[in-house]
């Protein structure tokens, strides 16, 4: 019997009606025989007697539940360790076809519970007659900090968040404004979206700054850059003070500012829609990271 070849991995969070699921599908030309064990820290697969027809390596993930996934082939057949930042239930299904698919579910219901109870307070920064910094080629930073809105809304709306936008529209807000409708909405967090901008286009990377009122808001800020850089692979500019957010009183609020619009490559990235869903899923695991550990306390 012809042993079947592992051809791809790659997963995928899919929100299905009853409940989200961060899905972990295993691509291979038959069906094969498996082991899981099962460990605090996610789990481990073992395709007994399959062989890897891909290149074997750790794969990133960061999807606010799995971590990464790392493939290796022994002896014994191809093995599967899946890394997740907490416990999750989970259960293997099959899906005949060319290819054939072995898929593992593991259930966001902590996700769900967490963020669910939260109210968000969103800001895309300048608009109007306020474009803010153009880019080389004449990229708008009121534009990309309207996409990088909308994408965190996009994220944090199937979870059932609270999320009220600042503006849905082209038009200028004063930062009381901005700040008045946290305080009104009594959210836990504001996040207003900027970009970068200088006259030296060298400058790069990403910066967070934040809240000096709120109590902790210095420890999300730390976590959310090393969370945005993990997605988008670029310098980090460290993270600073914002005292145009002492309007928010002690509502943590931060300034994020994920790319350079100044710089030709990263306005560039800006032209692509997988950048903005990136530094939500960044923006995401920050937050996820800042309660989780308690606003820092460990």
């Amino acid at each position: 019997m012809t042993a079947s070849r592992i051809t791809n991995i790659w997963s995928k969070v899919h929100y299905n009606p009853n409940r989200p699921v961060s899905r972990v599908v295993v691509e291979s030309t038959t069906s094969f025989q498996f082991d899981a064990k099962e460990s605090p820290s996610g789990i481990t697969l073992i395709a007994r007697g399959a062989r890897a027809n891909m290149y074997c390596e750790t794969i990133e993930v960061y999807d606010g539940l799995i971590e990464w996934i790392r493939v290796r082939e022994q002896p014994q057949g191809v093995i599967f360790e899946i890394k997740t930042n907490h416990p999750s239930p989970w259960q293997i299904a099959s899906e005949p076809g060319i290819p054939y698919r072995t898929v593992i579910n593991f259930v966001r219901d902590h996700l769900f519970n967490l963020f669910s109870s939260k109210v968000f307070v969103i800001d895309a920064g300048h608009g109007g007659n306020d474009p803010g910094g153009r880019g080389p080629v004449d990229l708008l930073e009121k534009n990309v900090t309207m996409a990088m809105a909308t994408a965190l809304q996009d994220l944090l709306k199937p979870l059932k968040s609270q999320i009220y936008l600042t503006r849905a529209g082209d038009y200028p807000l004063s930062q009381w404004m901005r700040c008045n409708l946290a305080l009104k909405m009594n959210a836990d967090v504001f996040i207003s979206f900027h970009t970068y901008h200088s006259t030296d286009t060298s400058i790069q990377g990403t910066a967070v700054k934040y809240n000096p009122r709120a109590p902790g808001c210095d420890y999300l800020a730390r976590f959310t850059l090393e969370e945005i850089v993990r997605k988008i692979k670029r310098p980090s500019r460290g993270v600073e003070p914002d005292q145009q957010l002492h309007h928010l009183g002690f509502i943590p609020g931060l300034t994020v500012e994920p790319v350079a619009i100044s710089n030709w490559v990263e306005e560039g990235l800006l032209r692509n829609p997988t950048l903005y869903k990136k530094i939500a899923q960044g923006i995401f695991n920050g937050l996820l990271r800042f309660w989780g550990e308690k606003k820092g306390e460990k």
